[in-house]
């Protein structure tokens, strides 16, 4: 029986990218709707997503609630959001931009109230731009086409990559940058102290670079209890200290993995394991596989590129 739901996620569409996407590990850009959506089917995209409205008009359903984007209109869909009944008037032109979860993972470990952002968002999902606000939006939008026709390396991976993450850090912030501002001060008008810990919890968590994965190393640092840091750290961000220890700890690992030469081995002891199978059970845990399995089919992928 035909599932009634679509999951897709990134390495869906990087497998099935055609000629005039772009789609790696982290990112995919395409100017057709249809590169995401197929006719007449519910999806649930596991990537978080912003469709961009250039001319004409876009009906589509998010979570059951109707919602229409006309020209310079920016809807933004966070991961596990359903998207059903997506119609197009025949002059439509629009770019899709989708990013994976570990890129918005490596992008939100160090910012301060990014997650207060994205819950704004799942709330107000649409943005209209006006001209100047538009006009800006499209240099980062050109910018990065141009750097897709380019002949692509590493290196100029790795460019796109740093220009996606400005991009993202801009449409954030201009997207929710009223409700946010209200909310992250008190009547004094400092910095409220949830905030400051999840502040002070972040930076730590960032310069570790993976190598403590524990709260209590976290809570003994900053003076606190293990179980007040939690909760301070669950009421701000929406996650558990420890889902971000965990996160924070695995994109290390994943670098490591695909980019270095190091033997798992090293990479094991460079994160303060006791031995390489308390690493390999570690990373099975997260991944799905051991680090071998990982570090062997990337290199498959690297080798033989998208399907």
């Amino acid at each position: 029986m035909e599932e009634i739901i679509k999951h897709i996620n990134l390495d869906m569409l990087q497998r099935k990218a055609r000629q005039g996407c772009y789609a790696d590990d982290y990112l995919f850009l395409s100017d057709r709707l249809e590169d995401v959506f197929q006719e007449n089917r519910n999806v649930k995209l596991d990537m978080f997503l912003m469709i961009y409205c250039l001319e004409g008009e876009i009906r589509l359903e998010l979570n059951n609630v109707s919602r229409i984007l006309r020209h310079n209109d920016l809807i933004v869909s966070l991961p596990n959001t359903l998207i059903a009944q997506v119609l197009t008037s025949p002059n439509c032109r629009a770019r899709v931009i989708c990013f994976s979860n570990r890129f918005i993972r490596r992008l939100t470990q160090t910012k301060k109230y990014t997650w207060k952002s994205i819950c704004y968002i799942q709330n107000q999902p649409v943005k209209h731009f006006e001209e100047d606000e538009s006009n800006y939006f499209s240099l980062y939008l050109n910018l990065m086409e141009h750097k897709v026709k380019a002949e692509m390396d590493e290196l100029q991976k790795e460019i796109l990559l740093y220009i996606a993450s400005a991009f993202f850090e801009e449409m954030i912030a201009e997207t929710t940058r009223k409700s946010v501002d209200k909310e992250l001060r008190t009547d004094t008008g400092l910095v409220a102290q949830p905030d400051f810990i999840f502040k002070q919890f972040m930076e730590a968590l960032a310069a570790d670079n993976g190598k403590h994965r524990t709260l209590e190393y976290y809570a003994e640092m900053f003076c606190y209890s293990p179980k007040y840091l939690s909760r301070v750290i669950k009421q701000v961000s929406g996650k558990r200290a420890l889902t971000l220890i965990y996160e924070n700890a695995i994109e290390h690992i994943i670098l490591e993995l695909k980019y270095s030469n190091k033997s798992i081995k090293e990479i094991a002891m460079d994160f303060e394991f006791s031995n390489v199978s308390f690493f390999a059970q570690y990373v099975k845990k997260h991944l799905g596989m051991t680090p071998s399995a990982f570090r062997s089919l990337e290199k498959k992928h690297t080798e033989i590129g998208p399907e």
